[in-house]
């Protein structure tokens, strides 16, 4: 890789840990007939509406079309965002407004919608406000309308509640949004297979015709000989940049010589190449191998596929493409994304252990991750280097995307949960402690009912609202546990 390239791969990483900027469509409502009989009232809404646009602002970009306050201004307003295209419809009422307001823009589209069930004040002064005053504050009185106005048309909603002082109101209404936003840029992607699935896993293998109805693609399929072909002819410039790079990620033991890590650099190359060149987002990837080679290369990934998950195009062994997937959503939600599956239950401190050999993503690491040489890989062939590193402690969510139990598509199965401090596995594959929110013996019998796979995604923070948005925008049942 050549300096413009590694300088263009660490701003790709930055870009993806910034997340997907939503498009936020704001439909602001009022009624007509009031503006005259209280001439205040659509000053005092307008005031409030743009102390609303500059809070969205920092969320993303707002998309509004004049104030909708007649049918006939809906229809318009439906047109408007048909040709803006928005990640999520938010509806905003000034004080009480007829549902046919709201009703042409509902049926046009095809986003999530959220009920802003909010005003700027906490409360007022009931004993000397006006009618004016009290009309500026009626904005609740539609909401069960507009509600059962898109039940009617059997458009999905929610209503969030609050005032705009109420930081809950606005973490939601964020995580809303990021997470359509998020589905509208994973519609875009490619994701990948190279090689087959691990042999007799019946839970590795993936239906394509669901990421057809998902993404409008199927998968992308490199031959393993691609990736053989690129590692013949991997030049010295570019094996030196990738040394380097790899030298400077890794704290290295001393068993691990200086051709290993020329090995592992090469291989980087090669992987580099394969990826880029097909333009996937995120990729399983399993072989054999009869010719030790291509065993090799396979046995030897870690480090190139590591890479490529801190870059933003994250692999999963074992040909587990979904799993990549999942990563996948929580690297555009800026979250990162691991690896896992369930290692051992420790019943006494009442935690998980979890991790996985082969790659991982090396962004979550507290501290520079360690390599050592594995002479093994168990239950796998070959040998190569393995990597360790604690990861950062405190709030994050398990994601599962499976097509068990999923209809057309795919299902995710969510947790959120906790790495706490303590001991872990020092064997070459990254591990770290995860304490649910509910006795580990509850939340095994809870998942496992889900219909999950054996690995998952593992993001930073807690995510419930990103997640549960991402879903309904992409079609996809969900289930938290």
């Amino acid at each position: 890789m050549t300096n413009q390239e590694t300088r263009g791969a660490k701003a790709h990483a930055r870009e993806s840990a910034r997340g997907v900027r939503p498009r936020i469509g704001l439909l602001p409502t009022g009624h007509f007939y009031y503006w005259e009989q209280f001439p205040r009232l659509r000053e005092m809404g307008m005031r409030m509406y743009g102390a609303l646009c500059e809070h969205l602002a920092r969320i993303g970009e707002v998309v509004a079309p004049d104030l909708v306050d007649t049918p006939d201004k809906a229809a318009a307003a439906a047109e408007f965002f048909r040709r803006k295209g928005v990640d999520i419809l938010l509806v905003f009422p000034f004080g009480y407004t007829p549902g046919m307001c709201l009703a042409p823009v509902a049926r046009a589209l095809d986003v999530p919608i959220r009920l802003i069930n909010a005003h700027e004040d906490a409360s007022y002064d009931y004993a000397t406000a006006d009618t004016t005053t009290y009309l500026h504050h009626e904005g609740v009185c539609c909401i069960p309308e507009y509600a059962g106005t898109l039940m009617s048309l059997g458009k999905p909603f929610r209503v969030r509640t609050g005032h705009f002082g109420d930081a809950r109101f606005w973490t939601e209404i964020g995580a809303d949004c990021r997470g359509a936003a998020t589905a509208r840029a994973f519609r875009l992607l490619k994701f990948g297979v190279i090689g087959n699935t691990y042999t007799h896993m019946t839970d590795m293998p993936i239906d394509e015709h669901r990421v057809l109805r998902a993404t409008g693609r199927l998968l992308v399929r490199p031959e393993v000989e691609e990736i053989e072909e690129a590692y013949a002819r991997v030049t010295e410039e570019r094996l030196d940049d990738m040394y380097c790079q790899l030298r400077a990620m890794y704290e290295v033991d001393p068993a691990v010589t200086n051709e290993h890590m020329q090995e592992s650099a090469r291989i980087a190359v090669a992987y580099d190449e394969v990826i880029h060149r097909h333009d996937i987002a995120a990729f399983g990837y399993y072989w054999w191998g009869e010719k030790e080679r291509v065993t090799h290369l396979r046995a030897q990934s870690a480090l190139a596929v590591s890479r490529l998950a801190a870059m933003g195009r994250p692999g999963g062994t074992e040909g587990d493409v979904k799993t990549a997937m999942a990563m996948k959503v929580f690297d555009l939600l800026g979250a990162g994304g691991m690896f896992l599956e369930f290692f051992s239950m420790d019943f006494k401190d009442d935690f998980i252990l979890m991790g996985h050999d082969g790659p991982s993503n090396v962004n979550m690491a507290q501290g520079r991750p360690r390599l050592q040489h594995l002479d093994v890989h168990h239950g796998k062939s070959g040998h190569g280097l393995g990597i360790d590193f604690q990861m950062h402690e405190g709030p994050v969510t398990l994601l599962n995307l499976t097509q068990f139990d999923a209809g057309d598509t795919f299902k995710l199965i969510y947790t959120t949960a906790e790495v706490v401090p303590g001991p872990i596995l020092n064997i070459g594959n990254p591990n770290c402690r995860v304490r649910f929110n509910r006795p580990i013996g509850e939340f095994m019998d809870a998942w496992c009912q889900q219909g999950p796979c054996h690995h998952m995604a593992l993001g930073l923070g807690h995510l419930d609202g990103e997640i549960g948005a991402f879903a309904e925008a992409m079609g996809f049942r969900c289930a938290r546990v």
